[in-house]
């Protein structure tokens, strides 16, 4: 009685199953790809890093072309946002770094707003990293800018008041941003503060020197 109708739905469950497969095996890729970009750019290998983003950007055509319309139930689910999130952070914070004033957004991504706010969230982090390198090669203004990025980030993310079931996890996002933030600015501080009197202690021992050859 229910063997045809059964027969149906395996059909249309195999060709889901196979959609499934080919979509995670692109979004493991692409999600590898945002990554070494981030790595990349920490490194300053812009250009690698900017090449790996075109690749992960063709990814997520491929994925929205040949999936979004023939599964939208499978295009939804989690891997595909993962893909998105990882792009979305490796794309600003690489046109951060590079010193950008225009950051992209999600339509220009071609990612979900979901995804784009939690990509922006893990940004801080990144910024975070390169913060500190900053200070160690005594690039302060490169450290205080970092920060100030970082804080403009918590404040925007901050202010979005909406239930935990329309923005699922951005709590968690905020809450991490602000302890980065805190750990940062006090970080810097004593990074600062100990090169100011490496500085100061290194001025002393030219001028004791020139003293005493006087």
């Amino acid at each position: 009685m229910f063997a045809d109708i059964f027969e149906k739905i395996k059909e249309k469950l195999d060709k889901d199953d196979e959609i499934r497969e080919a979509t995670l095996k692109i979004s493991r890729k692409s999600i590898r790809l945002s990554q070494g970009a981030v790595q990349a750019t920490h490194r300053r290998e812009l250009e690698k890093a900017k090449a790996n983003l075109k690749e992960a950007k063709e990814l997520i055509e491929e994925v929205e072309k040949n999936i979004k319309k023939i599964s939208p139930r499978l295009y939804y689910k989690g891997y595909v946002t993962d893909m998105h999130q990882e792009f979305v952070e490796a794309s600003v914070y690489l046109t951060l770094i590079e010193g950008g004033t225009e950051v992209q957004d999600p339509e220009t991504l071609n990612v979900s707003n979901y995804a784009y706010l939690h990509g922006l969230g893990d940004v801080v982090g990144e910024l975070r990293r390169h913060s500190l390198d900053a200070v160690r090669q005594e690039n302060n203004e490169e450290a205080e800018r970092c920060l100030t990025l970082m804080e403009e980030i918590y404040n925007l993310l901050r202010s979005l008041d909406y239930p935990e079931g329309l923005i699922p996890g951005i709590r968690r996002k905020v809450d991490r941003a602000r302890g980065l933030i805190e750990r940062t600015r006090n970080e810097l501080a004593y990074f600062q503060h100990g090169n100011k009197l490496v500085n100061s202690m290194n001025q002393l021992q030219k001028t004791l020197k020139k003293r005493d050859s006087s």
